[in-house]
């Protein structure tokens, strides 16, 4: 192999000079700050030393000074007291009535103290303190000490040399200051111009075109090297706006990574598409916080002292959002965002409803953790906004940082501030808790850290299948598919930790596609008996770039007919993307895979979302069940809910359903679907498979 000497090109050259000019200013700016440092503490040492004397001529001279305060003294007298020693001072004065500034004794004509303190408006400490103050062109440091009730000694000083070097350095380092700030400026501005505006000074690890189809038309080295098996992107590339930033998943020998792109639509209707690595599915408003705190922590652990991480949940904003509007939410989170900002060092928005903080150590670390319990009750007080007063319940779970906990890394300390939050929220009580390494065993419960992948590669998932079932029809028509882990693992899990977990971590794409495709094996299996299976979607699913091309490729993997498939959505998570969502939901409904709109009633919002949302089933909650038959009121809403369907063609399901009596009641009121225990529990494929031909309603 022939090697070839490397060739400088005009931008190496560049770039070189920058970081040469860059290098220089820092090692210049560095050299002029330790000379005004070392000036600097010289200066300050000098005026330390003033406090010290006026302190010691006190001690000397102050009882004999104040033995002569209550009466009219000459001033031989005065004089007689010192008698010509000033413990360090080149003069002494003695002031009776600071606020009068009436000068009973000076020792010399070198300062004119009257002068002083009525021209300069000077008023005396209590305490001893020196200040530097200009007359004519001398500059004096003057001390002062209390030594009865009117009097104070006062000492002074000609300072004129060392605060002349002050002015000179100050004056010298702000230019240089300037010139260096100038020089880098220029320097930036430079190299951006010769990288390119259109690469905004980052340097992409990865430029591909595509067609409108999503085929690569084009890419350079480092995408061909990192993903040679890629010939097409599967997301809708269509809706990519411009600047718009998304996440694009990729295949590359068999395992899933996710890169972050900026997309521009180019005039012949290709894209062109830049972008980086993303090590988590990326969601502007859930993911961006949490990185940027992520970066803040990890940049805090080198320094080997505990701190302080903590999650600060608004419980019942949701419900004030829904009441008063999302501007009035927002106004409230303001108010209290601003409050956690006065205690907190670092503080972070991860969402509506919740915050992320940190508190490094320092002189305040020991006392944040004895107040914390003031702090979280002021948060909980009632809060003012015009003429409409709220109360937020706010509850709070910390972490301490150390050497006792378990791994440092961030994923587990916000793990640990969630069970110490977790544990809050559970008690009626107390509204916050600190998690400490030692205290493990009371937070064990609550601490979830899962290995998702290893679990999933261990085969300790399954689904289980609720059976519904149809009024008119006398037979299970549906099920809903619903994940579990299975008893032989020997866990005990919390589903919906685990579910929470998996969202959080940007393990919920991998665990979503094992939950669609085993739940739609099993409705292959169970297509000819004419019963539906329905998938509940999550919205870090939903919300995923490339969800509907993955979710309708297992669909298609299966060749299912149109109307097997069903998805559950709640209205509480469509608050944010919206108008997204909606089209995600139509794109599905079009591939003939039906929507049903979960825990429907519960929220504010529902009958708004139920206009807008493609919903063909309607899903009424349990708590309008439990106590139809004594309850006129739920009896009332549920016919109310069951004649809105009859009128635009829905179907209406109801959860919950336990007791004959509440059958009777719901079959009355004309109900479709009903599930609950009186069907049955969720049970696995196979039992759930048979429950088709054999169950009979008792």
């Amino acid at each position: 192999m022939q090697l070839h000497p490397q060739k400088f090109n005009r931008m190496t050259l560049i770039k070189a000079a920058v970081c040469l000019v860059v290098i220089l200013t820092v090692l210049i700016t560095s050299a002029i700050s330790i000379a005004f440092m070392s000036k600097s503490a010289a200066y300050d040492a000098a005026l330390g030393a003033y406090e010290g004397w006026i302190g010691d001529l006190a001690a000397a001279k102050g009882e004999s000074v104040k033995n002569l305060e209550n009466g009219n003294h000459s001033g031989d007298e005065y004089s007689a007291v010192f008698g010509g020693e000033f413990g360090g001072f080149e003069g002494v004065a003695v002031v009776a009535e600071a606020s009068g500034g009436r000068v009973v004794y000076c020792s010399s004509d070198l300062l004119s103290v009257d002068q002083l303190l009525s021209d300069k408006g000077f008023s005396i400490p209590e305490d001893s303190s020196v200040q530097v103050l200009t007359l004519g062109d001398k500059d004096y440091a003057f001390a002062a000490k209390k030594v009865g009730e009117r009097t104070y000694i006062c000492g002074f000083i000609d300072f004129s040399a060392s605060a002349k070097a002050m002015k000179n350095l100050n004056s010298s380092l702000l230019t240089i200051s300037i010139f260096s700030v100038v020089l880098v400026a220029c320097a930036f501005i430079t190299y951006i111009v010769m990288t390119g505006l259109n690469e905004r000074g980052h340097r992409y690890r990865y430029k591909f075109t595509t067609d409108s189809e999503g085929r690569i038309v084009r890419s350079n080295a480092m995408f061909k090297e990192d993903f040679p098996q890629t010939v097409r992107i599967h997301d809708n590339l269509a809706h990519f706006g411009e600047d718009n930033l998304s996440a694009i998943k990729l295949t590359n020998f068999e395992e899933d990574e996710f890169i972050a792109c900026s997309t521009k639509k180019l005039t012949n209707g290709n894209f062109r598409l830049k972008g980086d690595k993303l090590h988590m599915p990326y969601n502007s408003q859930a993911t961006q916080p949490r990185e940027v705190m992520r970066e803040a922590y990890t940049a805090l652990l080198p320094k080997g002292k505990a701190f302080l991480i903590g999650r600060i949940s608004f419980d019942n904003l949701h419900n004030i959002k829904e009441m008063f509007g999302r501007e009035f939410a927002e106004t409230v989170h303001g108010i209290l965002y601003a409050k956690v900002s006065k205690i907190f060092t670092y503080v972070y928005d991860l969402d509506l409803y919740q915050l992320g903080v940190l508190f490094p150590n320092g002189k305040n670390y020991e006392a944040l953790l004895q107040d914390l319990r003031d702090y979280v009750n002021d948060w909980n007080e009632a809060i003012k906004i015009e003429s409409n007063v709220v109360i937020i319940s706010v509850k709070c779970g910390f972490a301490i940082c150390d050497n006792y906990m378990a791994e440092r890394n961030f994923d587990y300390a916000m793990t640990a501030a969630e069970a110490a939050l977790k544990r809050a929220t559970e008690d009626k009580l107390k509204n916050y808790y600190v998690f400490h390494g030692t205290e493990i065993k009371h937070y064990a419960k609550y601490f979830v850290n899962y290995d998702i992948r290893q679990m999933l590669a261990d085969n300790m998932f399954e689904m289980e299948y609720q059976p519904q079932y149809g009024i008119k029809e006398g037979r299970i028509v549906g099920f809903e598919a619903l994940f579990r882990v299975k008893k032989s693992a020997n866990m005990t899990v919390n589903i919906f930790d685990l579910i929470s977990y998996a969202e959080r971590t940007g393990n919920m794409v991998v665990l979503g596609e094992f939950i669609f495709d085993t739940a739609m094996r099993f409705a292959k299996r169970v297509e000819d008996k004419n019963v539906k299976v329905s998938l509940n979607v999550s919205p870090i699913q939903l919300m995923q770039a490339g969800f509907c091309d993955n979710f309708l490729a297992i669909f298609n993997k299966y060749e299912l007919k149109p109307g097997v498939i069903c998805v559950e959505i709640t209205e509480s998570f469509l608050v944010q993307n919206f108008d997204d969502a909606v089209q995600k939901l139509e794109i599905l409904r079009e591939h003939g895979i039906e929507v049903h709109l979960d825990d429907f009633g519960t929220r504010y919002s529902s009958l708004l979302y139920l206009k807008k949302l493609p919903v063909s089933v309607i899903k009424i909650d349990r708590e309008f069940i439990i106590d139809i038959k004594e309850n006129d009121l739920d009896k009332s809403i549920v016919e109310m809910i069951v004649k809105i369907c009859r009128t635009h063609d829905f179907k209406c399901i109801t959860e919950g359903v336990e007791t004959r009596e509440q059958y009777d009641v719901l079959k009355s009121l004309g109900v479709d679907i009903i599930q609950g225990w009186i069907i049955g529990k969720s049970a696995p494929a196979d039992i759930a498979a048979r429950l088709i031909d054999t169950f009979v309603l008792k």
